[in-house]
């Protein structure tokens, strides 16, 4: 699959007017070689993972540093079965790779859900932008503000 330019262009568009920082950086799959090329806690990473359910998707985001629990993640969404989007459903509906997937549900009409996790690490969120060689950070206020993530509890240690 081919990375290409529309997502991190709407994401930037969105993000017009706040204080964010855009790195461009060697390309990077894991939230743990993300971590490590932008300098930045493991914890900080907003990871993204599309999830499908019913006919529809949903975008989960969580510090990087923790893993989803699927039994809550069931239990927050209100439904039986869940799973991980493919390759290909996540090439399809986001124009991303994945390990690119920044945390804007909105971007395609997709409800996102943010994991408490990333409000206990601190006030600044990491994430890849749409392609696996750039990163923004910017102010986990200013992310809430734009996004209005359902906000709960769906990962473990």
């Amino acid at each position: 699959m081919q990375e290409e330019n529309s997502t991190f262009n709407s994401l930037i568009q969105k993000l017009a007017g706040k204080n964010i920082i855009v790195t461009e950086h060697e390309p990077v799959r894991t939230s743990e070689e993300a971590a490590a090329i932008r300098g930045t806690s493991l914890e900080s990473g907003a990871k993204a993972m599309l999830l499908c359910t019913s006919g529809i998707m949903v975008l989960a985001v969580m510090s990087a540093s923790r893993k989803l629990d699927w039994k809550l993640m069931k239990k927050i969404v209100g439904v039986r079965e869940i799973r991980f989007a493919t390759e290909e459903e996540v090439n399809s509906r986001t124009r991303c790779i994945p390990g690119a997937v920044p945390p804007f549900g909105s971007l395609w009409g997709i409800q996102t859900y943010m994991d408490n996790s990333l409000q206990l690490q601190g006030t600044t969120i990491n994430f890849n932008a749409g392609l696996r060689t750039k990163s923004v950070s910017m102010s986990l206020e200013d992310y809430l503000e734009v996004e209005r993530p359902i906000v709960g509890n769906f990962t473990k240690a």
